[in-house]
C-alpha cells in the first residue's frame, strides 16, 4: 500500500475563467494531499457576506479590489494549500507578486464552446434567462484578460477529466515546489 505523498511546502494558485473547473479542481486536489483549499470568492463572500458582484454594485470596483488585496495578502502567508483566484485578482501587480511568491501559479484554460456547454449544464434552465448568459458571457470576457499576462503556464481543460486535470495540476504543483527548493 502506497502513502498518498503529503501536499508541497509552497501553495499551489489556480487561476482562470468561470467555467474551468478552478473550484471543482482546487477540491479535488486539496483532498487528494490533504490540503487546505481556499477559492478567493466564497472567502470573499463569507466575510461580507455579500458575493463580488453584489459589493461591486453597492460600493463600487474599488471596495471589491480592496477585498481581495487583503485576502491576498492573508492566503500568501499561508503554506501547503491550494489557493483558487478569479483572473482580475492576478491582473493586479500586486497582489499577483504576492501570490507568486507564495507558491506556482496555474492558468486553467478551456475553448469557449466548452466553457458554455459546462455553464449550461451546471446551471440548467437557468442558462436560458438572457440576463443570465449575458452576466456569464461579461464574466468570462473580464476573466479572459489573464491570459495576455506573459510567463504564466496554462493547462487546457478542454478534453481532460477533472481527475486528469487534477493528477497534472499536482504534478505541476510538485516539480515546482522542488525547483523552488
Amino acid at each position: 500500500m502506497t502513502l498518498p505523498q503529503p501536499a508541497p511546502y509552497h501553495n499551489l494558485i489556480l487561476t482562470g475563467q468561470i467555467g474551468v473547473g478552478r473550484v471543482t479542481i482546487g477540491r479535488l486536489i486539496a483532498k487528494q494531499v490533504a490540503a487546505t483549499f481556499f477559492d478567493m470568492d466564497t472567502e470573499l463572500q463569507l466575510r461580507e457576506g455579500k458575493s463580488s458582484d453584489d459589493i461591486r454594485q453597492l460600493y463600487g470596483e474599488a471596495r471589491v479590489r480592496a477585498l481581495e488585496d487583503e485576502l491576498s495578502r492573508e492566503l500568501s502567508l499561508r503554506r501547503g494549500a491550494v489557493v483558487s483566484v478569479n483572473g482580475p485578482t492576478l491582473l493586479d501587480e500586486n497582489n499577483r507578486a504576492r501570490l507568486s511568491n507564495s507558491g506556482p501559479i496555474l492558468v486553467l484554460t478551456c475553448a469557449l464552446n466548452e466553457i458554455l456547454r459546462r455553464l449550461h449544464s451546471s446551471q440548467g434552465t437557468r442558462f436560458h434567462d438572457p440576463k443570465v448568459r449575458s452576466a456569464a458571457l461579461y464574466q468570462i470576457r473580464r476573466e479572459r484578460q489573464i491570459h495576455q499576462l506573459p510567463d504564466l503556464p496554462t493547462l487546457d481543460t478542454t478534453v481532460l477529466s477533472v481527475e486528469e486535470v487534477a493528477d497534472r495540476c499536482v504534478a505541476f504543483w510538485r516539480e515546482r515546489d522542488v525547483a523552488t527548493a
